[in-house]
């Protein structure tokens, strides 16, 4: 049996981000890339951050369990996750996650059949 001292020291060892990228590879092999092929409905001298990069962001803030928009953007402001979502989205550079207030104005206007047709891939 393992007892709580074991359990928290497998914890601090585990990489739940690598974890996330192999079940992601196994069972959504295409997600990155049909996360690109989203309708941007945003004028397009305006953007800076392209759909993948918006809802990446966005699944992240849920699977970590963050309650609100402001407290993502504060979060995942550092060069380490900067560097990983880059690096996850095959992006050759990505300066900065996008601020909740762009995200939140994707969101708005996203078509919801947008969202079922990455459901249906």
């Amino acid at each position: 049996m393992v007892t709580r001292k074991e359990k928290r020291n497998r914890e601090k060892e585990a990489n739940y981000f690598f974890e996330f990228l192999k079940i992601q590879k196994h069972f959504f092999k295409d997600l990155m890339n049909n996360l690109k092929k989203v309708a941007d409905h945003r004028h397009q001298s305006y953007i800076t951050y392209g759909p993948e990069v918006l809802l990446f962001t966005m699944m992240l803030k849920n699977m970590t369990g963050l309650k609100s928009m402001r407290n993502m953007s504060e979060r995942f402001n550092k060069e380490e996750c900067i560097k990983n979502v880059g690096k996850v989205l095959g992006l050759d550079s990505l300066e900065e996650l996008p601020h909740y207030d762009t995200i939140n104005d994707f969101l708005s206007g996203l078509d919801v059949n947008e969202l079922e047709k990455l459901e249906r891939i």
